[in-house]
């Protein structure tokens, strides 16, 4: 809202000897706004020596804004914790004592200010508006804009209650990634916990005590006013990359980067192409791409960070973890972007393993659920989308592809058919009317072990019999299911419990009689595949490539970029 400023300077000048006199002015303003819509505002001014006229006048403001049900609107602002914080109101303000902040709102005001050390961002709380009333409250000395002074403290009541709503289940959909607030799924009685927090003072105890827990959060937490408080971390350039491939400027750019990173020896004698990929190999390095000293698109990502863009990751960490709810006693879980699967039991590493996920085009879905049965050899009945994509064409160039790779081809009723009299020439990707299955046996695409777990994606985990990916960094290879290397550990790990059925050597029974055998499990491992671009732990803060671009997404919304 615009309010006419000549006329209240005006106003303010006619009626500055009246105002001595102490009485009260109810002084309404229709706002002058081109083809506005927007309703008239009446603003409360009283003499700044008549604290009684302040009160009643306060009073009678609070009265009027709490006469609203559930929705609350202050300077265009939806106040979405009105419903939450309205009962800690009756006629007085709560961050003010008189017109100026209490030490209630002092420390409010400090901790959305410096709200960033939680991850979050102070003009997602109103402080520009807040400050702006603030401003306002006194902007004639010999007078109280009232109408000012009670909306700062709603705003600051409405700020103190999101930040509480946000530390506690974060700002999305997790499933949609709508930028709105869920308080269905806050934790009962977190308002509350917020008024109890008010009530003793101990504002900062009360939103630490609605944050996670988890040791991964807070840890990222901590890695985070490490880099706060001092400024000399991450002073790195972001690389805008030109279009002309490898241009003097793109170059020079990099060079520039890496010597500020401490990658590039400007002391060595070698030529400037092998230090230029010797630098480029120790940067790969540090973000977990395969370091082959190349500018590739992962290494460009990469180049893109800056300090800005790394705070901002371990922010959107920080997002991801509020949305998580408490893990059970034993699980297994997947962080895509590091390629990496840990079991845990009791909270304590179990085991480990390098996997290889889906490819940006092919994505691994996040999701959770229980692997409940495992198959020893198992077949591979290919999908569709690959089917048509790229075992058809090979078929169409090749038909020997078809012995060569171990597959069978079904008809109706899983009927196999006799590949050689198949018209595959006649067939596209709009229409195959028979399927593709891999024979059981170590070379089949999915190894000697598949890990079923319900889910509506059709993904799995599973043995390969393509290992060479597991030594490279950037593992984002596959069609969308999850590769596992060490999946003798993990398939022991699963009978372990179960002495009744198997002993430690039944596995490798199984597996030396390349048969199929499904082997269903006593008690089913809870999964979880998640997306953690930064992960923090005893060693440090660990950085990965937005792989899939989804914190990407995620700083778009809400850095509005």
């Amino acid at each position: 809202m615009l309010v006419n400023k000549f006329i209240l300077k005006f106003i303010n000048k006619a009626l500055s000897v009246t105002w001595r006199m102490g009485f009260v002015f109810l002084i309404p303003f229709l706002l002058f706004i081109s083809c506005s819509t927007e309703p008239k505002e009446e603003i409360k001014i009283v003499n700044a020596n008549a604290p009684q006229d302040l009160n009643k006048e306060v009073s009678e403001l609070i009265t009027s804004y709490l006469q609203q049900d559930s929705v609350l609107t202050i300077d265009s602002i939806n106040l979405t914790c009105y419903p939450y914080f309205k009962k800690n109101y009756s006629a007085n303000l709560l961050w003010f004592q008189q017109s100026s902040t209490s030490s209630k709102g002092d420390s409010l005001l400090s901790l959305i200010e410096k709200i960033i050390y939680y991850g979050l961002i102070p003009n997602q709380y109103h402080l520009k508006e807040i400050k702006n009333n603030i401003d306002s409250i006194h902007s004639n000395k010999e007078l109280i804009n009232v109408t000012s002074l009670v909306k700062a403290d709603f705003l600051l009541s409405d700020a103190y209650f999101l930040i509480g709503a946000h530390l506690n289940k974060g700002r999305f959909y997790p499933d949609s990634l709508l930028l709105q607030t869920n308080f269905q799924k806050l934790d009962r009685g977190w308002d509350s916990i917020l008024s109890s927090g008010y009530q003793t003072g101990n504002l900062r105890a009360s939103l630490d005590s609605l944050e996670p827990k988890f040791y991964h959060y807070q840890t990222l937490k901590k890695e985070l006013a490490l880099i706060l408080n001092d400024t000399s971390l991450f002073q790195i350039d972001s690389i805008p990359f030109v279009s002309e491939k490898d241009s003097l400027m793109k170059k020079n750019l990099i060079v520039k980067s890496l010597i500020k990173q401490g990658f590039y020896d400007t002391s060595s004698t070698a030529k400037d192409s092998l230090k230029l990929s010797r630098a480029l190999n120790k940067l790969q390095k540090k973000w977990f791409i395969q370091p082959d000293g190349k500018i590739g698109k992962y290494t460009a990502l990469a180049l893109s960070y800056n300090r800005t863009k790394i705070i901002q990751q371990i922010c959107m960490a920080m997002e991801r973890w509020r949305w998580e709810n408490k893990f059970p006693e034993k699980y297994a879980f997947i962080n895509i972007p590091a390629f990496w699967l840990t079991v845990y039991e009791k909270d304590t590493v179990v085991m480990q393993s390098a996997i290889v996920c889906g490819k940006p085009e092919n994505q691994t879905p996040i999701l959770k659920s229980k692997i409940d049965h495992m198959l020893i050899y198992p077949y591979w009945n290919v999908p569709i989308s690959i089917a048509t994509k790229e075992i058809l064409p090979a078929v169409q160039r090749d038909t020997s592809y078809i012995r060569k790779k171990n597959f069978e081809v079904l008809g109706a009723g899983n009927k196999v058919l006799d590949y050689t009299k198949i018209p595959w020439k006649k067939y596209t990707k709009d229409y195959l009317p028979v399927r593709f299955r891999q024979r059981i046996g170590e070379e089949n695409s999915l190894g000697v072990v598949k890990f079923n777990f319900n889910n509506p994606f059709g993904v799995y985990l599973h043995d390969t019999n393509s290992k060479r990916y597991f030594k490279t960094s950037s593992r984002a290879q596959s069609h969308g299911c999850i590769r596992l290397e060490n999946f003798i550990d993990f398939a022991d790990f699963l009978i372990r419990d179960d002495s009744v059925h198997y002993t430690m050597d039944s596995l490798q029974v199984y597996f030396a009689k390349q048969e199929q055998r499904k082997i269903k499990l006593k008690k089913p491992l809870p999964i979880f595949t998640r997306y953690y671009t930064a992960q923090a732990d005893s060693t440090g803060l660990k950085l990965y490539i937005d792989v899939y671009r989804k914190d990407e997404e995620m700083m778009r919304m809400i850095y509005k970029k």
